[in-house]
Order: structure tokens, then C-alpha cells, then sequence
């Protein structure tokens, strides 16, 4: 049999990732970082296919956000170990995985796949550990990166995408098809952008700083227009008042210190 070519949408639009889903009869799939804004946008598109089961993973605060995003089993990667926590709900593993973090996750994303599944990758997050740069962090990311031949992916029945946005600036007529059905989505009430945080660009330190700690769900706004004044001025009473805070909570716990070694002199002294 002769080589077969056909014409589809690149993988993975937003569409593409519905139309992966809908013949598969119960899907599961992997969103990994859920409570950034691609991880509550991509949870939102599962949720719109029929008895889809989207595993999340993020920290424990996150867990009650994510689970009313759409995810129906939260994971703590911080204190589990994310493959074994899926294989015992998911045996077999899953339909699809998210995987914005590289190096050796994308690794175990592949082998969390069932037969048929798609590994679908669109980032290095593991490459960043912090507001300056880590050669450390880039050479182990670089050393467990994924890498696999055309014979094992036959053999294993499975697929591997890749996926950046600035690489289909060209792609008018793909982008408009996709803008359009996420629109469709957006207007029948399915999809809803959930914005964290919105900040100016004299801020945009600030802003970085948020989504490398980890602290933000959903998506971090850049505004162009400049800060007005009175903002400006109440910027420093703000400061002013977490500073307070903070004090306040220092002075409650040296308090609660004092309190317990008392109670310990005191039942000492009873024996």
C-alpha cells in the first residue's frame, strides 16, 4: 500500500483537542500546572466532551479551585507521586496528556499513555526555578530530555505533538477557525477565561515574579495603559499595610510561643 496524505488541522488547537477526545468512549486526560491559564482553559475544553475524566495536578491549596474548574481528580505533586496516583484510578493510563514542564516529565507523560493515547507538549517550565537563571536546572533538563524513534512510537501505538503559538503566526486560516469555534464555546456559556491578576507594564516585574512562585490561578494580565497617579500614591499605603501584617503575625506567634513553653513549665512542675 502506497503512503496516504491528508489535509487536517496541526495538533493541538483547541478544536483538534475536542475532536481527539470525542471518539474515544470515556476519555481521560492529564492536565498538567492546572490552575495556570492554559490548565483552566484546557480543563474547560475536556469538560465540553462527554464523560471525559481529567486528572489535575497542582499544589493542595489549589485543589478546591481546580475541582470546581472542571478536574475530577485532583493530585499534589508536591507530596505524591502524580504516575502512581493516576494508575490507581486509571490502570491502563490515560487518552491525552498536557505537558507544559519538559525534561523528565514529558518522559513519564509518554508512559502514562494508553495505546492510541497522545502526548501533547507546549512547554519547558522545569528550565525555570526561579527569578534568575539556573544553568543546574537548563543541563538536567537538557540531560532527562524526552527523546523517541519512529519504530517505538509504531510499536506503542502512540503519538507525540508539539506545540507553540509563535510558530503559527503564518497561519491565518487555522488561527480563524480556531478563534471562532473557542468563541462559539465562550457565547453558549461552555468556556469562561478565568483572569487572576491584572497588572500595568511599569509592573511587569511583579507580574513574573507572581506566575514563577506559583501563586496565581488562572491567567496574569498585562494592562498597556500607564498607572494613574492616585494609584501610585495608595501603592505605598498598601505596601505599608502587608508590612503591618506581617509584623502583626510575627508579634501573634512569638505570643503563641510564649503561651505553649508557659503550659509546659507549668505541667512539668505538676509531675
Amino acid at each position: 500500500m502506497d503512503n496516504v496524505y491528508t489535509s487536517v488541522p496541526p495538533n493541538p488547537s483547541p478544536f483538534d483537542l475536542q475532536l481527539s477526545l470525542l471518539w474515544v468512549s470515556s476519555p481521560c486526560v492529564t492536565v498538567k500546572v492546572s490552575p495556570g491559564g492554559v490548565g483552566i482553559a484546557a480543563t474547560q475544553l475536556c469538560k465540553t466532551v462527554k464523560d471525559v475524566t481529567v486528572f489535575g495536578t497542582a499544589s493542595a491549596s489549589k485543589h478546591e479551585v481546580i475541582s470546581q474548574g472542571g478536574v475530577t481528580h485532583t493530585i499534589d505533586y508536591r507530596t505524591r507521586d502524580y504516575m502512581d496516583e493516576i494508575r490507581k484510578i486509571s490502570p491502563k493510563g490515560v487518552d491525552i496528556v498536557l505537558d507544559p514542564l519538559g525534561g523528565s516529565d514529558t518522559n513519564k507523560a509518554f508512559n502514562l499513555l494508553k495505546p492510541m493515547g497522545k502526548l501533547i507538549t507546549y512547554g519547558a517550565a522545569n528550565v525555570l526555578t526561579g527569578p534568575k537563571k539556573n544553568l543546574f536546572a537548563v543541563a538536567k533538563s537538557w540531560y532527562n530530555h524526552f527523546s523517541v524513534n519512529v519504530q517505538s512510537l509504531m510499536n506503542s501505538n502512540k503519538a507525540v505533538c508539539g506545540f507553540h503559538l509563535g510558530y503559527l503566526d503564518s497561519e491565518f486560516e487555522l488561527i480563524a477557525q480556531v478563534a471562532n469555534k473557542v468563541l462559539e464555546l465562550y457565547n453558549q456559556g461552555k468556556i469562561k477565561p478565568r483572569v487572576d491578576t491584572t497588572w500595568h507594564f511599569e509592573q511587569v516585574g511583579d507580574a513574573m515574579r507572581r506566575m514563577q512562585e506559583r501563586n496565581n490561578i488562572g491567567k496574569v494580565i498585562l494592562l498597556p495603559e500607564p498607572k494613574k497617579e492616585e494609584e501610585k500614591k495608595e501603592e505605598p499605603k498598601k505596601e505599608e499595610e502587608k508590612k503591618d501584617k506581617k509584623e502583626d503575625k510575627k508579634e501573634d506567634k512569638k505570643e503563641d510561643k510564649k503561651e505553649d513553653k508557659k503550659k509546659e513549665e507549668s505541667k512539668k512542675e505538676e509531675n
